[in-house]
Order: structure tokens, then sequence, then C-alpha cells
């Protein structure tokens, strides 16, 4: 069984400055968040970091990428993500800065969404916490698990890699594993994935959790060393607002996305809250962008409001977006046609 990897992450390489705060929103933001204090070293790299409530039908949930300068996802001969920010010759502890991010966002978060292509593509991928001191801090400080869950995510379950590492993390280190995904990828796990499971579901209503919640709940406190397979929706289409009310009422109130294409599922069904967008300041062209595949209309779109920006050096921004939707009902159109 594997071990998970942690690293040191030095104060002075990774420290975003700030150069602009919403600050009227930001201290609502604050005055209403749970999370009483930010993790000193959080603090300390990047500032003040609160998040409001999560709401009662869902998990409160953001995401965290990097782009270039003109918004591509990676270069096209070498489609792995964070070669964009690795490949900033400018800076190279940018990309130190932008993987402390997302253990800043991890560190707040009770799940972890990837996508099985994600796993197919990263044998080494585990979505835990690198930072040893935001791992300490967690527990010490938010009063989490030293992990937050990962739950990986699929429609029918067969592109998952099963003998992933993620599968087969030492027990000792408390990375919960799950498996999301819809009745026709629950019977091929079941014929496909050896390591022991538990099926939660299938559920296609909420009104269906709510009758056997205490009964999800016994059963995963009963078998802690086994994955529980979240089963949602109809054949071979998982129900993400089934899934994100499954978790909800599971105690989960922070969730953080790191699937590109399950992010732009979320904003489709305006349930994404916010984008924190990190910008390596180089220039990639192509196609690989977010979004690509599901455009929005001129009209109906989601519009973010800037919550932060800082800077790493010259070469990176890093940004906090809050996400809105259904703005259209609030303004006059005719002054958007042409």
């Amino acid at each position: 069984m594997g071990k998970l990897f942690m690293m040191d992450f030095p104060t002075d390489k990774v420290r975003i400055v700030p150069c602009y705060k919403q600050e009227d929103l930001l201290k609502k933001i604050k005055a209403e968040s749970p999370e009483r204090v930010t993790p000193p070293k959080i603090a300390d790299v990047y500032g003040e970091l609160y998040f409001p409530p999560a709401p009662c039908h869902r998990p409160y949930t953001f995401c965290s990428v990097v782009l270039s300068a003109d918004g591509k996802m990676a270069f096209t001969d070498h489609p792995a993500g964070p070669i964009i920010a690795k490949n900033n010759y400018l800076d190279p502890d940018g990309a130190l800065a932008d993987f402390w991010m997302l253990n800043a966002l991890r560190t707040y978060s009770d799940g972890i969404i990837i996508g099985a292509k994600t796993l197919q593509t990263e044998v080494n991928a585990t979505s835990h916490i690198f930072d040893k001191d935001l791992a300490k801090e967690r527990v010490e400080v938010l009063g989490k698990t030293p992990h937050p869950w990962n739950i990986v995510v699929s429609f029918d379950a067969t592109d998952i890699p099963f003998e992933h590492i993620i599968f087969d993390v030492d027990p000792e280190e408390k990375l919960n594993v799950a498996i999301a995904t819809s009745p026709q990828g629950a019977e091929y796990v079941k014929k496909s994935f050896a390591k022991e499971h538990i099926f939660i579901g299938p559920y296609n209503t909420k009104g269906g959790i709510d009758k056997d919640l205490s009964t999800i709940q016994e059963s995963l406190r009963a078998n802690p060393t086994k994955v529980p397979v979240f089963i949602t929706g109809e054949n071979s289409n998982p129900s993400s607002e089934i899934l994100l009310y499954l978790l909800r009422q599971l105690e989960f109130r922070r969730l953080l996305i790191e699937s590109p294409s399950y992010n732009w599922h979320l904003m489709e069904n305006k349930a994404l809250d916010e984008f924190f967008i990190n910008y390596s300041m180089v220039y990639a062209g192509g196609t690989i962008t977010p979004g690509y595949q599901l455009p929005f209309s001129h009209i109906e779109h989601p519009h973010a409001e800037l919550l932060t920006m800082g800077t790493h050096r010259s070469s990176f921004i890093f940004t906090r977006q809050k996400l809105y939707y259904d703005l259209t009902s609030s303004v006059d159109l005719s002054k958007y046609k042409y």
C-alpha cells in the first residue's frame, strides 16, 4: 500500500502579494463564515480566506485552475495541465505557488471531485494535502480530518483505472476515497472493482436520500475501509444535483472541484460558487480552453465578480472570483442585442 507524498512549500517562495480586494463583500463573507480564523500559513502566504456557509441542498463549491495569459489550459503538444505553470521560465517558483494555492483550497475542503480521466493521465494522482504545515493546520485550526475525501466521478465507471494508486493508499494515511457513478456504472463496478466496496443508492430523488439517511450514515460508519459507491441518476447518466444533495446531507460543506469538465457542468447547472483562476503569463495558443465543448449564449451566461487579485513576482496572477447566474431577469436585454 502506498504512502502519501508530502513536501515543503517555503513561504518566501510561494507568497502571493495582494493588489486588489473587494473589501465590502469579503467582510460580509467573513462575518457569515463558519470558519472563525484563517490557518496561519494561509494568512501569511495569501491573506485572510473565508467562505460563506453551505446552502442546505448542496456543499459550497469552488475550483482552481491555472490558465495561460490567453486562457488556455494546456499546450497542444503537451496537454498535461501543470505544464502551463511549470514551463513559465520567467518565474520558476510560480508553479510551486500555483500548486500551493490548490493545497490551500484542499485544506478547507471536505471533499474533492476528481475526474476518471485525471487518474488515467496521472498515475500517481491523489488529491491529498501535500503541504505538511497545512495538513497540520487543517486538523488543529479547522478541526477537520487529515485529508479531504477523494470522490472519483464517472458516467459508467468504464473509464476508471481501478488499479490506480488512489485505491491502494495505506489506511493509516486516512485518505477516504469514493466513487460516484450511474446505475449502469455501479453494475460495472460490481463486476470489475476488486477492492471491497459498498453501494449507496441508487437515488434519483432527494426524498429517497432523506428517507434512508440514517441507514446510509450507519453503513458508512460500519464500513470505514470500504470504498463507497454513490449511485445516482438513471441508466448511464448520473445526477450531479442528487450527488451534491447526498454529500450535503452527509455533512460535506465545502467541495473542491478538480475536474475541468465537471467545473463547467456545474456552471451550466448554476451550481459552481467560486472560480480561483491563476494566470501564468505565457501564451499557449491552440484550442484547449475551459468549456470549449459547452458554450454559453451571448444573452444567458454566468458572470464573475473579482473578490481578490494577487501576484507572484511579475509573471503570475492569482484571482478569486464569485460567480453569479440568472442576471438576465434584472436587466433590460434590449440594450444588449445587436
